[in-house]
């Protein structure tokens, strides 16, 4: 079974309309932002997992580690664009990429289903509770999950950035904030808010 076919495309590059031109040239862009992007996110979310235990404060999309499935059919996308480009037949490649996008898309949406649920019991047996004050409403916004319940407070709700890049600094030393500290991190924050809103 071939994985890569390399014979001389019908028609030149040079041949082409300048329409078709400018796809040819442009399309292997498209794929290779998807693969680098899947890379970049499964890599991202992998190190959110591995933390798991080893800091207080979570922020973790875990329903994106499948995207990795999707690495492989945008591989062969990537390789007919390239072989396109430098007048080469994409067939095969063409083909790879539908067959393998209808293999692992159904994969891709059972991979997320189990991941959360793998994940969601990994939190919750080391010890985090969800925190829903620090979740963004969005479906997509990733979920926030804390190691210590009273550190998840309702008056932070409104600064949620300001509130990751408070436990940011915690979770790097490796440390756990008091909840005065965060009380008085949420009611600085909220005044130095008010005060430029009034322009004081």
């Amino acid at each position: 079974m071939k994985i890569v076919e390399w014979n001389q495309a019908d028609k030149k590059l040079l041949e082409l309309e300048l329409k078709e031109l400018a796809v040819c040239v442009l399309a292997p862009l498209l794929p290779a932002s998807f693969c680098v992007a899947i890379v970049y996110v499964f890599l991202n979310e992998l190190g959110v997992f591995k933390s798991i235990g080893e800091v207080v404060y979570i922020k973790e999309n875990s329903g994106r580690i499948p995207l990795i499935f999707l690495f492989f059919p945008f591989s062969f996308f990537l390789l007919a664009s390239i072989q396109r480009l430098i007048n080469f037949c994409p067939k095969l490649a063409t083909e790879y990429f539908i067959k393998g996008a209808a293999l692992m898309l159904p994969l891709f949406f059972l991979g997320i289903f189990i991941t959360n649920l793998y994940v969601e019991h990994k939190l919750k047996q080391t010890g985090y509770s969800y925190c829903n004050w620090y979740t963004g409403a969005s479906i997509r916004a990733p979920d926030v999950w804390l190691k210590n319940e009273s550190l998840c407070l309702q008056s932070g709700s409104l600064i949620r950035s300001d509130i990751e890049d408070f436990f940011e600094g915690y979770n790097q030393q490796g440390i756990e904030p008091s909840l005065q500290e965060l009380e008085t991190f949420i009611a600085d924050t909220k005044q130095v808010r008010e005060n430029y809103i009034h322009g004081r």
